[in-house]
């Protein structure tokens, strides 16, 4: 293995629905169902591990769960450290069309997931990554005092935000607030229209589907790498493996936050591992 990743966030079953043609309401609409594993985190950590790197996550389950989850992250070469909660895992049913999603959300245990309790994992850590869905339900105090231990172990700290959706609940001054003591940001186009995050982090990278990539370095330099072609299938979980791949390669190269040259090498990582991960049905990489 060739990097050490701390991945800390959310857990999720995901039920995912492709109907055949539009919703028709009040009756049956065929459509394909599948049951796959999810969680923005958990998909982060599975693409970041198929990359070659070294990674630990930390998240809650539901307290029945422990045993299923560290043995599918044990599978997925990942070595899970799980909290456990008397509420069931979570889970989301994804509506696709197109290119477009809808997500129904319980998020269950990834409510109890204690950020406190994280600090012996964050030592050999030389990424520390966020899942936005699970800072959005915890205290800034909690939030700020992980970023700093992780910091204080000489840790980078990269945070995908997580939908728009639940950062308009949160309050966008205010997450753009705390978003400011990281180092490292993922927001898509949309997410990154709304936070305006632009100038504000030492590097930001933005995705924007099959156009691709654009990461903006703290001194101004903008790079960017274009997207691929596939035919798409499923668009669950694009943004996760983007994230997955291009902190695996950042790692495995020893990326400084202006090392351009190592940074469009990652930013090509994470758009290759994107458009694959749209190919098939589900959120993380086939086994």
């Amino acid at each position: 293995m060739s990097a050490s990743l701390l991945v800390i966030g959310d857990v999720i079953d995901d039920i995912i629905v492709v109907p055949e043609h539009a919703i028709r309401p009040n009756t049956d609409t065929n459509a394909r169902i599948e049951k796959t594993l999810g969680g923005s985190a958990a998909n982060v950590a599975a693409w970041a591990a198929s990359g070659g790197a070294s990674v630990q996550f930390i998240g809650c389950v539901g307290q029945d769960d422990l045993a299923r989850n560290e043995s599918n992250f044990a599978t997925a070469g990942v070595s899970a450290r799980l909290q456990a909660s008397d509420r069931a895992t979570g889970s989301i049913v994804v509506l696709v069309d197109g290119d477009s999603r809808s997500m129904l959300t319980d998020r269950g245990a990834n409510q109890d997931l204690n950020l406190d309790a994280i600090e012996a994992e964050l030592a050999d850590a030389k990424v520390v990554y966020l899942s936005g869905y699970a800072l959005l339900g915890k205290s800034v105090e909690s939030v700020l005092g992980l970023i700093k231990r992780a910091h204080e172990h000489g840790a980078l700290v990269a945070v995908d935000p997580g939908s728009t959706g639940y950062i308009e609940d949160y309050g966008v001054e205010r997450y753009r607030e705390l978003l400011k003591h990281v180092d490292v940001c993922f927001p898509n186009l949309e997410e990154a229209e709304l936070l305006r995050l632009d100038g504000q982090l030492p590097l930001l990278v933005i995705t924007d589907g099959e156009r691709g990539a654009t990461s903006q370095l703290g001194d101004g330099e903008e790079l960017r790498a274009s997207g691929l072609t596939v035919a798409s299938v499923d668009p669950t979980g694009a943004g996760d493996a983007f994230c997955g791949a291009f902190l695996a390669k950042f790692a495995e190269l020893g990326a400084g936050l202006n090392d351009s040259a190592a940074i469009k090498v990652a930013l090509n990582a994470g758009v290759a591992a994107g458009a694959k991960a749209v190919t098939t049905l589900g959120a993380r990489p086939s086994l």
